[in-house]
């Protein structure tokens, strides 16, 4: 794969796994607004440890859903990317078109040989025979 693709699926997945990254990042930032920070106030100022739970437990249910978002989002981003860059690298390699066409290619270029070796032996057989004529012609004449 040439460098330019190569740098185009790289970018795909950074975006993919960037909105991924917003996503989980704003679940968690919205858990921490919705309970965590007062949860975890109220444990600073001496407050029980089952009643700061209680208070940041909606909060911390929001921000395990966008760690798992996160982490869900990202794998998934590098599947797609991953799985659609082989895809194509195989499309492109393994182009029947093109393959056909490499394929009668090769056959042109060894036809042509083979045309030309038959050619050359034909020619030298020619030579040959003119050769042989030659020489019973001279011994035709000698006797």
């Amino acid at each position: 794969m040439d460098a330019s693709r190569s740098l185009r699926w790289a970018v795909y997945y950074v975006v993919l796994a960037g909105i991924a990254t917003l996503l989980g990042g704003a679940l968690v930032g919205g858990g921490v607004l919705l309970g965590i920070a007062e949860g975890y106030e109220q444990l600073t100022n001496g407050a029980a440890l089952t009643a700061a739970l209680t208070t940041a437990a909606p909060g911390l249910a929001l921000a395990f859903l966008g760690v798992v978002v996160w982490a869900i989002g990202t794998v998934t981003a590098f599947v797609r990317v991953f799985t659609a860059a082989v895809e194509e690298q195989m499309r492109e390699r393994f182009d029947g078109e093109r393959v056909k066409s490499e394929i009668l290619s090769v056959l042109d270029e060894r036809l042509s040989e083979v045309e030309h070796d038959v050619s050359e032996t034909r020619r030298q057989m020619s030579e040959l025979k003119r050769e042989d004529d030659a020489e019973e012609f001279q011994f035709g004449e000698q006797q």
